[in-house]
């Protein structure tokens, strides 16, 4: 990604550089290779590492040797190694080897962080990088660019670091001092490091994937919201818009595609359905049952979903008929927001299931649109180099917990919502939970 992008997120979003500290980009140089910092943060790694449905299954070290994970190691969330005591087998004889594991971006990091010499690294025997670069001495290297990259389906976007252990913050922040408008200030520049970091890693893979597949895949992502996002971006590498459109015609007919390939297509209709949900479902069957089987092969399980607890507005069932309707306009609606939300009626706008109907409700509403203006247009537009939209008359998306713990932490219990009412402010509370809560990193905070 060459300095002219870099320039031109910084002229969408110039107060990011603000929050940053106002610091020079830091480039990392590796086996000769430059590199800008990612977008991505150790944090993404360390999730990737721990969980296993994310963890690629083929890894190597830096040296070819094939490496299977016996045990990833506890989370430390104290001052030392990232995981302990993990167990890995390695070589192809598979010798067994028992120590503690630190994760970095940049091998580089091991010396910039001073773990050289730290008494409390005296066990650690892995080193897991995300760039391959100069080994360690006495440390096996594990890089995870390569076997990331061969996984479509993967993102870092679809982590949500949320969901894995962090230590809680606790004490006083100076903010807590600013007057009103200097909270409102920090904060928003704070988001728009945010938009920024995601313009970055459109930027990153727009090459690679094209204008229109990036954001099909960005799209169809957000309609997973956050418990089925993984799947729902799974089907957009599975069903690629050129592909999709050479078979279908119509929404109707990208719908059948994408309920097929969701493992989610009921078998046979039930009694319990009235004669509209029947003959929808007849004209479904009938246009999926004659794809190739190569195709069905590919096609999701019931299980790859996380159903428990939607609200019925949400169900995949109905998201997946937005995204047929994207599926024919992607462009369109980085240049029109409104259609976001704009549907023909239609069988899921009258129907919350097969069986249940319902008034006229539309697909997406305006919350969930408010959002994916947010994440995902405004940094697709200046990814791409297009106009952006004003950032302070972007439209505020709804708050969720991490946004809720992250202004108790920084504001205390009595603080006033006005603080983070604007969109950018919200995006700036969820920047700051990676950066310092997530991260452990609240000293940083305090002395800023």
């Amino acid at each position: 990604m060459g300095s002219a992008l870099f320039s031109i997120l910084d002229d969408c979003f110039p107060r990011a550089a603000a929050y940053r500290g106002a610091k020079r980009r830091e480039v990392v140089r590796e086996n000769g290779a430059e590199f800008h910092s990612p977008s991505f943060r150790e944090r993404h790694l360390q999730c990737v590492w721990s969980d296993p449905r994310l963890r690629p299954a083929h890894l190597e070290t830096s040296r070819g040797e094939p490496v299977a994970v016996e045990h990833p190691g506890t989370w430390n969330t104290e001052a030392g190694p990232d995981f302990l005591d993990a167990v890995l087998l390695v070589g192809k004889e598979r010798r067994r080897i028992r120590g503690d594991l630190e994760i970095h971006i940049h091998p580089s990091a091991w010396k910039q962080h001073g773990h050289a010499g730290d008494p409390r690294h005296a066990n650690t025997r892995f080193h897991v990088v995300y760039f391959q670069g100069p080994e360690i001495p006495g440390l096996l290297q594990i890089p995870l660019q390569a076997p990331l990259a061969a996984n479509p389906g993967f993102s870092f976007e679809d982590i949500d670091i949320s969901a894995y252990p962090y230590a809680i913050p606790t004490g006083d922040f100076p903010l807590r001092e600013m007057d009103p408008d200097e909270k409102i200030q920090w904060l928003e520049s704070a988001g728009e490091e945010r938009l920024r970091l995601k313009a970055e890693r459109m930027a990153l893979v727009l090459r690679e994937k094209g204008e229109e597949q990036l954001l099909w895949e960005e799209l169809l992502a957000a309609l997973g919201y956050k418990n089925n996002k993984a799947p729902f971006r799974r089907l957009a590498t599975l069903l690629p818009l050129p592909r999709l459109r050479e078979i279908a015609a119509m929404p109707k007919e990208a719908y059948a595609l994408l309920l097929g390939l969701s493992g989610l297509l009921p078998a046979n209709p039930s009694s319990t359905w009235d004669a509209e949900a029947r003959r929808f479902f007849r004209f479904v069957w009938d246009f999926w049952w004659k794809q190739s089987e190569e195709l069905k092969e590919k096609a999701l399980e019931r299980a790859d979903w996380n159903l428990s607890g939607l609200r019925p507005l949400n169900h995949p069932l109905r998201r997946l008929m937005a995204a047929a309707h994207y599926a024919f306009q992607t462009l369109e609606i980085a240049a029109d927001r409104e259609r976001l939300t704009r549907f023909p009626p239609g069988f899921w706008t009258t129907h919350l299931s097969w069986k249940t109907p319902c008034k006229p409700s539309a697909l997406v509403g305006k919350p969930r649109a408010n959002a994916m203006v947010a994440n995902i247009l405004v940094p697709f537009l200046a990814a791409t180099g297009r106009e952006c939209p004003e950032l302070q008359k972007l439209p505020p998306e709804p708050l969720n917990a991490i946004a809720r713990q992250t202004a108790y932490a920084l504001f205390g219990p009595d603080h006033t919502p006005k603080t983070y009412r604007s969109a950018l402010a919200r995006q700036g509370l969820i920047q700051v939970f990676n950066d310092y809560i997530a991260t452990r990193r609240l000293a940083d905070l305090a002395s800023a």
